[in-house]
């Protein structure tokens, strides 16, 4: 089952929740929305000068290629984005809002699929490559996560560099990791890149200031692949400009999502179109043109608890695809050479569950 959770420990006076409408891609969108006391702005304008025209401090959440995206306080964020709306400086303002997360986590009911990749690992185990993973917790004392290059590590829920697991929901992020690096040590199971460097962004939340931040502190440290084995039940604005800004230099690999729907445009981070959007072979799995890769799903990975179990669900598929391209970069290929390749490869490959 898919694990949808939201964490309110926020506190109270700085979190409410009720029927109300928001401006998103130019269109009313009316939910009932659990809106912090805050705005994101989109604007042209220079942080100092924003500042002045605003007469507020702001906090610049993401650099855009024209634009940039920042944050202010707001007792009354809904009249506030309102107003800013009005002023020719700014592109857009929206209410800084905390969604559920969806984890697209499903139990695995088959034998783990083994993807032959020895042949690979002769030549390289991910070498000078970058993939920050942005999920729940990772115990990196796992014995199969102990060694592993950790470039850098942040806690965006509490700002702090510990991205240690923090509440008992804290399971998914060491599975994702495991998958991908797991070190080959002779015991437990082989990450597909395990001497990768390992950019460690821990989110519990789905705030939408917090995901913007994810995915800034992963630019900034130059991560070279980005994994989300989540999505969000609807995608806001500034997560998609962000990701489309992000998508030209980094891989930036998504789970298509476990409810067996048609992944249609703007719906969620899986239908943006320059990210590498990952489905699985079973009927679970949501599809559509957006798709990029098909693969089955099903392993043994390393569990927070330190121990070893099966994962599933597109969960389990996106990190596999992360894994692959990161070491087709590491062999010198470009994200686009290497999205063409492993394209070839698993349309052809992928049939029995193996990679020849």
């Amino acid at each position: 089952m898919i694990r949808t959770f939201l964490f309110i420990f926020l506190l109270s006076s700085s979190l409410y929740s009720k029927e109300v409408c928001i401006i998103n891609f130019n269109k009313e969108v009316c939910k009932e929305f659990n809106i912090l006391n805050s705005v994101i702005i989109k604007s042209p304008l220079l942080k100092e000068d924003l500042s002045t025209k605003l007469n507020k401090s702001l906090k610049q959440i993401a650099f855009l290629k024209n634009s940039n995206l920042f944050l202010v306080n707001s007792k009354q964020p809904l009249i506030y984005s309102k107003e800013l709306l009005k002023k020719e400086y700014i592109i857009y303002a929206q209410p800084n809002i905390a969604q559920t997360k969806n984890i697209n986590f499903k139990k695995s009911q088959n034998i783990t699929k083994k993807y032959n990749l020895k042949k690979i690992w002769k030549t390289t185990k991910g070498e000078g490559v970058n993939i920050a993973i942005i999920d729940d917790g990772f115990n990196l004392e796992h014995e199969d996560l102990k060694g592993v290059n950790i470039l850098f590590s942040y806690d965006v829920d509490n700002k702090s560099l510990n991205t240690k697991p923090k509440v008992k929901l804290d399971t998914h992020g060491t599975q994702v990791a495991g998958m991908i690096f797991a070190q080959h040590n002779d015991i437990g199971i082989n990450g597909i890149a395990p001497n990768s460097n390992f950019i460690a962004i821990r989110q519990t939340t789905n705030i939408t200031s917090d995901t913007v931040l994810s995915f800034t502190v992963a630019q900034k440290i130059g991560a070279d692949v980005i994994n989300c084995s989540w999505n969000s039940p609807i995608l806001l604005e500034p997560v998609y400009d962000v990701i489309k800004s992000l998508s030209k230099n980094i891989a930036i690999v998504i789970s298509a999502g476990n409810d067996n729907k048609k992944i249609l445009p703007y719906s969620t981070e899986a239908s943006i179109d320059e990210v590498i959007t990952v489905g699985a072979t079973q009927k679970y799995s949501n599809y559509g043109d957006v798709v990029d890769f098909i693969i089955p799903s099903g392993v043994v990975t390393t569990k927070q608890s330190g121990t070893y179990g099966r994962f599933g669900g597109t969960s389990a598929t996106a990190p596999i695809i992360s894994g692959l391209l990161a070491l087709k970069i590491a062999q010198g290929k470009t994200i686009a050479e290497s999205i063409y390749e492993l394209k070839k490869e698993t349309n052809n490959s992928f049939i029995d569950g193996k990679i020849r």
